[in-house]
């Protein structure tokens, strides 16, 4: 009996796979020594691939961070998909949260990459990294600001809530925390986690 030939992978499929492996290089590197010491170079040879072929698929280290801020958001994105459903409004927002708290090993690299590119994006002369954070960010805060509408629509949520305000606020409030734990993993998350979803509600939650 002859063995199957093995499928041959598409060009495209190589790309995505090459610019997945890539990104998933970079994201390792940010998290242990940041994004502004990082190097094209070391990018594509961390991804075991040649050290230009990152300015190949990225053009430059600017379209890398790029890249790689929306690679996070992605991810993120995929493994909250993957968790229970929860209804849009109120129980997605409290969802949204708890998921946040409740990621296990390497899931964090990702936040902590997050964190430290924020972290340098506030010092000079990083203008191209701030652009790119805050367009990060505002997708981030468009995601909490649409489901504290429909919160409100439905009146479970306070109507005299700012959907922008509140949004930054919740944001800020779960980053804070987060960078607090990976400061000092003596915190106790799941606590902190717990009374958040407590405030949250108390504060969004009609009166």
């Amino acid at each position: 009996m002859v063995a199957a030939r093995p499928e041959r992978r598409t060009h495209a499929e190589r790309r995505e796979e090459a610019e997945r492996r890539l990104l998933e290089a970079a994201l390792v590197i940010v998290a242990r020594r940041g994004s502004v010491r990082m190097t094209l170079a070391e990018v594509g040879e961390a991804a075991g691939y040649s050290r230009g072929l990152p300015a190949h698929r990225f053009g430059s280290k600017a379209g890398l961070v790029h890249a790689l801020a929306g690679y996070i958001g992605e991810r993120f994105g995929a493994q909250r998909e993957r968790g229970a459903a929860h209804e849009p409004g109120m129980a997605a927002i409290l969802g949204n949260i708890r998921f946040y708290f409740s990621r296990k090993g390497d899931a964090y690299t990702a936040t902590r990459a997050l964190l430290v590119m924020m972290t340098e994006s506030c010092m000079e002369p990083n203008a191209d990294l701030r652009h790119e954070l805050a367009a990060y960010n505002r997708t981030a805060l468009a995601w909490f600001e649409e489901h504290i509408r429909i919160g409100i629509e439905r009146g479970e949520i306070a109507s005299d809530n700012d959907p922008a305000v509140a949004a930054v606020i919740l944001l800020g409030a779960m980053r804070g925390v987060m960078l607090q734990w990976l400061v000092d993993e003596r915190i106790k998350l799941v606590a902190v986690r717990d009374r958040l979803l407590q405030i949250a509600e108390q504060v969004l939650r009609p009166r």
